[in-house]
């Protein structure tokens, strides 16, 4: 194995809230995730994404190997018409790029064991579906187009947007537990019933911060990372995702870490959304856009990027910054260094100096004159 470690700055996750009071559905974002047509069983509403194209593979996991003959569509219908009247949040969505060092296949198998461990831990379902590369089609003409007639134009960035995979997740807001005897053999069925599972508490863990009474009965440690949904999800899928590059003999390594968490000197790029890649794509422009571009180019000339960043490194160096030590070190040699001077003040320091020194000479000659 080598023992070169890359470090790469293309992880990206990002994480939105799937609320009723915004008219948003699980129905919904899991139709459009999974590119199929879904209905609302109670209210007839139709969620048609049968069109869309560029799924590459789809899962649903139940957690704590509950079994269920409920359909996909079933489930989630339950989900969003028997919810709590006093719920709001109904579900998370999140999105997360896939590495493009690994095959479909490995990139897949990445997915899925990560949401065998998310079902474990926080004990509900999740849905996810790995897709293509957005706008795949055109970015693949256009990097034709470039090799065809041998255009002045870097296709590097374009290259590798081209094998860009993602995945989507879709996570309930609330825990997903087995029937107990009790409620099997109970009189009245809950609505929160369904075959073989029924619509636990609110899942704690995803909203940690707690008021009045729930802070004194159930006190979260925001410093847990399993108690800090959004810090869990970014870390742990990285974590996954380095596995997977490891296993694969990979040289590549992700992270999640800020470059200042890191310990770089680097200039930081902000967040883009669909929405501001879209409007760029069809040739408007943004200023978060030209804000990174004039970023990414002040990168270029930065020693820690030139030195630490898509570069192969030795793998004990390499694991010590994505292991913050390297930040650690910087901080405490930073606590260490003294402070600079005016020559003020190191005149008024010398002088104070001379003067004890002439005290403590004094001292000296007046106990050898009292000395017989």
């Amino acid at each position: 194995m080598s023992e070169k470690i890359v470090i790469k700055n293309q992880y990206s996750m990002r994480i939105s809230t799937v609320k009723k009071s915004n008219g948003h559905s699980i129905l919904r974002a899991v139709a459009y995730i999974n590119a199929r047509k879904f209905s609302n069983f109670l209210t007839g509403k139709e969620h048609n994404f049968s069109k869309k194209s560029g799924v590459i593979e789809t899962g649903f996991f139940m957690p704590h190997g509950i079994k269920t003959e409920l359909s996909e569509e079933q489930f989630y219908n339950h989900i969003e018409n028997n919810s709590h009247a006093s719920t709001n949040i109904i579900a998370y969505s999140s999105i997360a790029a896939l590495p493009p060092e690994i095959s479909k296949e490995e990139q897949v198998k990445l997915v899925e064991e990560f949401c065998k461990k998310f079902t474990e831990i926080y004990g509900t379902s999740i849905s996810f579906a790995v897709h293509e590369a957005d706008n795949l089609i055109r970015k693949k003409a256009k990097l034709a187009e470039i090799e065809k007639y041998n255009l002045p134009v870097n296709d590097e960035e374009l290259k590798l947007q081209t094998q860009n995979n993602h995945v989507h997740f879709v996570i309930p807001y609330c825990k997903i537990e087995a029937l107990t005897e009790k409620d099997l053999t109970a009189k009245r069925k809950k609505k929160s019933h369904a075959d073989t599972f029924k619509l636990g508490s609110q899942v704690k863990d995803f909203n940690p911060i707690k008021y009045g009474s729930e802070i004194k009965k159930d006190k979260p440690d925001l410093m847990n990372i399993e108690q800090n949904f959004l810090q869990f999800m970014r870390e742990k899928f990285c974590v996954s995702i380095n596995n997977s590059l490891e296993k694969n003999n990979r040289i590549e390594r992700y992270t999640h870490k800020s470059y200042k968490n890191l310990g770089l000197q680097i200039s930081a790029t902000v967040h883009e959304g669909e929405m501001v890649k879209n409007r760029v794509a069809n040739g408007k422009r943004m200023d978060v856009h030209e804000y990174n571009k004039q970023q990414k180019i002040k990168q270029k000339s930065e020693s820690d990027y030139l030195n630490f960043i898509n570069v192969p490194l030795p793998k004990e160096l390499a694991y010590k910054i994505l292991s913050g030590e390297k930040l650690a070190e910087k901080e405490l040699f930073e606590s260490l260094k003294l402070e600079k001077k005016t020559p003020l003040v190191q005149a008024k320091d010398l002088l104070t100096e001379i003067e004890k020194a002439g005290n403590l000479v004094d001292q000296v000659l007046s106990d050898q004159e009292s000395t017989p």
